[in-house]
């Protein structure tokens, strides 16, 4: 081959060195960042699984989460992760809420990601149960149902802000509150215990199997089973 051609190939080379080398910071912030959301999960699946966080626990994922967040807030992962690690520190009394950061960081994701449903339907969460206005949760909620109507968070959080506000809402939000305990006994175990506890709960549990019980089109024979056998036995 002749020299042009090694020369080239060579300044080929160079070249990529060059461009790696400039990527390779953004690169290491990225999986830095990474590594930061990763621990805060760690905490969040943790707490889900067990129980409140340690005031340790707490401040070391808030840390972790915050990092996160600081190195790229414009992933939409990380500012739910901030936003969650947030709410448990309220809901544990390790922390006093801050509802203009809540709803910066729930409607930057959105806006981020605007067909993720679990942004929509994190928001409703925090709105019912932080921020106490069921109106614009239920807004968000609706949302979250359209982008994502079989998404197991979407179904628990549907099914645990309904409940809890039972009382003040109109025939047609409990008509959709009903479609959601209907997807919820079809789609697993899981959502089908999360049912039976949420409203065993809410003491909603006759309410629930009156309307399962008569709903039309029919349940399967596996879930007619499960609701007569387990949810109201």
């Amino acid at each position: 081959m002749s020299k042009g051609f090694w020369s080239m190939r060579r300044a080929g080379y160079l070249l990529i060195i060059i461009v790696l080398v400039a990527l390779l910071p953004i690169l290491l912030q990225k999986g830095l960042a990474n590594a930061y959301h990763f621990k805060s999960r760690f905490y969040i699946d943790q707490w889900q699984q067990t129980a409140a966080p340690t005031k340790l626990q707490y401040s070391n994922a808030l840390l972790a989460a915050d990092y996160a967040y600081k190195i790229d807030s414009q992933n939409p992962h990380y500012l739910l992760t901030l936003a969650k690690v947030m709410e448990w520190g309220v809901f544990s009394n390790l922390a006093q809420k801050n509802i203009p950061i809540f709803n910066r960081l729930y409607l930057d994701a959105i806006e981020q990601r605007p067909h993720w449903p679990n942004a929509y339907s994190d928001y409703a969460y925090n709105l019912a149960f932080i921020q106490h206005d069921v109106d614009q949760a239920w807004l968000y909620l609706e949302q979250a149902l359209v982008y994502g109507p079989y998404t197991p968070e979407v179904l628990y959080q549907g099914l645990a802000i309904g409940f809890s506000s039972w009382g003040h809402l109109s025939v047609e939000q409990k008509q959709l509150v009903f479609a959601v305990a209907r997807k919820s006994v079809m789609a697993n175990w899981r959502m089908r215990n999360d049912l039976k506890q949420l409203a065993t709960q809410y003491q909603l549990t006759s309410v629930i199997c009156t309307y399962l019980k008569y709903s039309t089109p029919t349940l399967n024979a596996v879930d007619v089973k499960w609701v007569n056998k387990d949810m109201c036995r």
